[in-house]
Parts: structure tokens; C-alpha cells; sequence
């Protein structure tokens, strides 16, 4: 009589991960994240048959894939510095990303294709697993506004050249190929959107767009003729592509990535929005149609449509300065007497102290230093001042980065060398609005720019209103018309007017 043969019990550390899963979904996907990660550490230690490890791997991924939708449309809405809370959040949710992404290209390296084919799994379904986890690492990353963590780049491309070394070029490509194509196309484009200037929803919307349209994006191996507007990615470099024209490789292991075919589609797209045709009938997300997501398109069109150049030359520096960062602050500071320091238990001011790094002439780029500083995101204004007494520049941040709640770097562009606090009325008879707080930015000649209203974001600058201004103890009331706009973002509104003295 036969004796069964003996199996030996799972590890401990196995037993532990299968009894979690086991386990009923939580209410909370957010405690899943802990006990997630402690299970995928302690089953990579194990030296499992690759065989078994692809199959508890995909279980845990799709707990990783509960997770990150219940945690990224809490960071929509986030400003710079990310609280301490949330941060910590998306940094182990970032983390838990790039161990996935490991794991599958750790299995796409060592398993074997007959093994695989035994349970219908294949080395580029591997590889598209672990690019999916990379791609949605570097969604997070771009949302909460931190530098690349070392390795990702790298591991992307290794993932999709093992992925298309797994097949027949000469053959009909599987699904999976074209599917981490289009991860990486996405990638790369949203990488050439400058997405430290983009807001976390508008970063978003761009993914959602991509992921209907990235198959636009052109990679070659081949190095082009000339350099017009194609990027380079070297294939043993940990870095995004970078601009041929800015930097030509060492050697000719790269891919080379060109954008000018989805900045066409995106310009055709932006036109029959701009007529009125809804985005759905374009296959388009539904955001498209409002005025913030077109304008976060046509600068992504920008962008894809040649590499951005620097007009000048930007000079070290080491400046302290201060940064009100919240506009009701600034108009209090504005109506104080410039020549004392307003009284912030008074005003409710949020003043912060920064350094210059360097400075050209559009602006300024600063790191924080101390003080209470909130608020912080790409399309806002801030007042900056080189020291008490000095007036208050208007600027607009036009990038912002975070390595942690305690660190914040921007770039600031310089929309006024001053400003005089007012209020604006919409002209309404049926439905009277009260008064909001607005700035009022003087005529500068030299860059052909009349005189301006800075107001939070509205409508204000499509319709007449009325202007009320204090000078000297007197309330001066004049009706205005808006004539040009001159900045539209997520946050502000900046636009030109003309005065109607006679209906003063």
C-alpha cells in the first residue's frame, strides 16, 4: 500500500498573509496598508517557488488597488505642505507601490515560460502587473508633489524591455505589450507636462485623458535626424526623458520619445470643446468641459508640442524674504499701514520666512524656512516682501514641490511690484451680490498691461462690475467692464478693465 507523500505546512509567514486575506474586506481600506506591506516584506524573504509567489502577489495587489481608491480623491483637493496624516498616507501607499513593482519584475526575471504557460500566465502579463504598480507609484508621487525616489525609472524600463524581449516582434503582438506601451507612453507624457505647476486634480484629468490617448506618443529606438522635438530616455539611466535638443546621450542605448502627434489630437479636442461639443461625444472625461481642465490641456498641449525653453538665465541667490500665502491675509496686510507691522491677532495675518535659491527676471524660486505656511498649490497668488516696511509683491506660484509636511519649495512669477486693496460687486439688480475683497494691480507700460483686478476664482471677469476703492478716507465707487484676461487658473483670475468715469 502506497503512502501519501508528506507535505510539509506553509511558513508561518505564509499561513499569516493567506489567513489575512482570508479575512473579510475592512470598512476602511486605509488599514489594510500596514499589514499589507508587513505581509509583502515578510513573503519576499521567504524564497517561495516563483509559481506561488505569482499567485499570493496578485491577491495583494488587489488589496494595494482597494487602497489607492479610497485614498486619491482624498489628495484632490490638498494643498503644500501636505499635513503630516495624509502625507504619511501616500508616502507608504507610494511605498507599497514600488515593492509591488519590484516583486513582478523580480518574477518576469525568473520564471520560467513553460512553468508559467502550466497556469496561464505568461512573462509579459509579469511585466504588465509590475508596470502597473509603477505607473500608478508615479500617479501618487506627482499628486502629493515629491522627487522621484531613486530606482523607477530604471525599473519601468527594465520592465518593458523584458517585456518585449518575452516576444516575436515578427508575430502579432499580445494585448499585454500594447497595454505597458501605453502605461509608459502616459508616464512620459505626464512627465513632459512640468507637473510640479499642475494642481492634483489637473494632474488627475491629464492621466484619465492619457489613458484613452497615450498610444499617441511615438518611442523608437532609432535616434532621429535631427533633434526638433524629441526626448531621450538612456536605458541604464534612473532619470525621466530629457529634451535632444537640451542634451544629446552618451551612447546610443536609448529610446527616443517624441509628443507632436498627441499635441495635434489634444489641439483638435480643445477646439470642439471650445465650440460646445460635450466631452463625452469625444470620448473625453466629463471635466473637460469645464474652463480649469481646458486650460490645464491647452498647457499640456504646450508642453508636447515642442520641449519648453528657458528664456534666461537664472542667478544663485540667498535672500530671506516674507510670504503671505493666503490671499485674505494679503488684502488685510495691503489696508495696514505699510510703514508698521500690521497686528496679526488683529488681521489674522500668515506671514512665513523663506529663502531665495535664485532669482531671474520673471521671479523667484524659494524654499520655506519657518513660520506657519498653508495653502500652498501651482495657480495661486502670494505677496512677498524683502523686508518690513518693503511693499508687498504680487506674485503667482507657478510650481511647488514637497519632499514632507516640514518642506516646501515654489516658483514665483512676479505679477506686480504692488498692489492696493479694493472690493468688486457684480452689477446684478435681481440677485445682489455683496462685495468681495480683489486687488487692484497698476497699469505697467512696459509690458503693454493696463491697469487689473486680481480676484479669487470667478466670473468676475466676464461681466460688468463695481469697483469700490478707498483713497484718502473717501469711498470712490466707479462701474467697470472687464476687457482682457491676462491669467485664469484653478485659484485666481487676473484681468485687464476699463472704467466708466461717467457712471461715476
Amino acid at each position: 500500500m502506497r503512502r501519501r507523500p508528506k507535505t510539509s505546512p506553509p511558513a508561518p509567514q505564509l499561513q499569516q498573509a493567506l489567513d489575512w486575506l482570508a479575512e473579510p474586506n475592512s470598512d476602511d481600506p486605509l488599514l489594510d496598508l500596514v499589514p499589507l506591506r508587513h505581509h509583502i516584506a515578510a513573503i519576499g524573504k521567504l524564497g517561495l517557488p516563483v509559481l506561488h509567489r505569482l499567485k499570493i502577489d496578485e491577491l495583494l495587489q488587489e488589496r494595494a488597488e482597494r487602497i489607492e481608491q479610497a485614498l486619491i480623491p482624498m489628495l484632490l483637493d490638498v494643498k503644500l505642505p501636505l499635513p503630516l496624516s495624509l502625507g504619511t498616507v501616500a508616502q507608504s501607499l507610494i511605498g507599497l507601490r514600488a515593492e509591488l513593482g519590484e516583486a513582478w519584475l523580480e518574477l518576469a526575471r525568473e520564471a520560467d515560460p513553460e512553468a508559467l504557460s502550466r497556469v496561464n500566465r505568461s512573462r509579459a502579463q509579469n511585466c504588465l502587473n509590475g508596470m502597473s504598480n509603477l505607473s500608478r507609484q508615479f500617479l501618487t508621487i506627482l499628486v502629493i508633489a515629491i522627487p522621484t525616489p531613486l530606482g523607477l525609472w530604471r525599473n519601468v524600463q527594465a520592465l518593458y524591455h523584458n517585456a518585449h524581449e518575452s516576444v516575436d516582434p515578427t508575430a502579432t503582438l499580445p494585448v499585454e505589450i500594447n497595454a505597458i506601451d501605453s502605461l509608459l507612453k502616459a508616464m512620459l507624457a505626464l512627465t513632459a507636462t512640468q507637473p510640479e505647476g499642475l494642481t492634483p486634480r489637473e494632474i488627475v484629468f491629464l492621466a484619465e485623458y492619457l489613458e484613452s490617448h497615450a498610444s499617441l506618443v511615438r518611442i523608437d529606438p532609432i535616434a532621429p535626424q535631427a533633434a526638433g522635438d524629441w526626448y531621450w530616455m538612456g536605458h541604464n539611466l534612473d532619470q525621466p526623458p530629457v529634451p535632444l535638443e537640451r542634451m544629446h546621450p552618451q551612447d546610443g542605448d536609448c529610446l527616443y520619445i517624441r509628443f507632436s502627434d498627441l499635441a495635434q489630437q489634444v489641439a483638435q479636442d480643445l477646439d470642439q470643446l471650445n465650440d460646445g461639443i460635450p466631452p463625452r461625444s469625444l470620448g473625453l472625461p466629463l471635466q473637460a468641459a469645464g474652463a480649469d481642465y481646458r486650460n490645464a490641456l491647452e498647457r499640456a498641449r504646450q508642453y508636447w508640442a515642442a520641449p519648453r525653453r528657458r528664456n534666461f538665465n537664472r542667478r544663485p541667490q540667498s535672500l530671506d524674504v516674507s510670504v503671505c500665502a493666503q490671499l485674505s491675509s494679503l488684502w488685510n496686510a495691503l489696508t495696514s499701514d505699510p510703514v508698521t507691522e500690521p497686528d496679526a491677532t488683529t488681521c489674522e495675518l500668515t506671514y512665513s520666512d523663506w529663502t531665495v535659491l535664485n532669482e531671474g527676471p520673471s521671479g523667484y524660486a524659494l524654499v520655506h524656512v519657518v513660520g506657519a505656511v498653508t495653502g500652498i498649490v501651482p495657480g495661486c497668488a502670494v505677496g512677498l516682501r524683502t523686508g518690513q516696511g518693503a511693499p508687498w509683491q504680487i506674485c503667482l506660484v507657478r510650481w511647488a514641490r514637497s519632499r514632507n509636511s516640514m518642506h516646501v519649495e515654489m516658483g514665483l512669477e512676479v505679477l506686480s511690484p504692488s498692489a492696493q486693496p479694493v472690493r468688486i460687486q457684480a452689477l446684478n439688480n435681481r440677485h445682489p451680490e455683496p462685495p468681495v475683497p480683489a486687488l487692484l494691480l497698476p497699469a505697467l507700460p512696459t509690458i503693454n498691461r493696463g491697469e487689473s483686478i486680481l480676484a479669487g476664482r470667478g466670473d468676475f471677469n466676464a461681466r460688468p462690475f463695481t469697483l469700490l476703492q478707498e483713497q484718502e478716507e473717501h469711498l470712490q465707487i466707479v462701474e467697470c467692464m472687464p476687457h482682457r484676461n491676462l491669467i485664469e487658473t484653478s485659484s485666481i483670475e487676473v484681468f485687464e478693465f476699463i472704467r466708466n468715469q461717467a457712471a461715476a
